[in-house]
């Protein structure tokens, strides 16, 4: 499958950094380079890795990017959760056969409610996901 390894973007008041995507607002704007993402990333051939809050682009060109996949991993947070949530949502609008997954520590330990608060995750990777995605893709 075509694969897309994604740092979901930021809404308006959602900030991240310092290795956290967490809701605040911050003079500096620095981000470490998501190797979270980059390791199972590295298992799938010709996947590609997206840090949508690094690169300032709009929710709508994020969309238009994650639309050409055919499976989009999105790395999620307690906090970013909701945001994440509802990008998975506009992203199966705009492309109903795409297969959404979510992973990390929010999923790790709440992997059924994550799953379940949307209709738009259709699964969740717990833990040590590295090998998970590859699998799946």
């Amino acid at each position: 499958m075509k694969t897309l390894f994604l740092q979901a973007p930021s809404f308006a008041g959602f900030d991240g950094g310092a290795g956290s995507r967490y809701q605040a607002k911050r003079k500096i704007r620095s981000f470490w380079y998501p190797t979270w993402l980059a390791q199972p990333a590295a298992l799938v051939p010709d996947s590609r890795v997206l840090d949508a809050p690094a690169d300032s682009l709009p929710v709508e060109a994020r969309l238009d990017i994650a639309a050409q996949y055919d499976l989009v991993i999105i790395h999620t947070s307690t906090p970013s959760f909701p945001s994440d949530a509802l990008f998975a949502q506009y992203l199966k609008e705009r492309n109903p056969s795409i297969l959404v997954g979510m992973v990390g520590a929010k999923i790790a330990v709440d992997p059924h409610n994550s799953l379940t608060a949307s209709d738009a995750i259709d699964f969740v990777c717990r833990e040590e996901f590295d090998y998970t995605c590859r699998e799946i893709a």
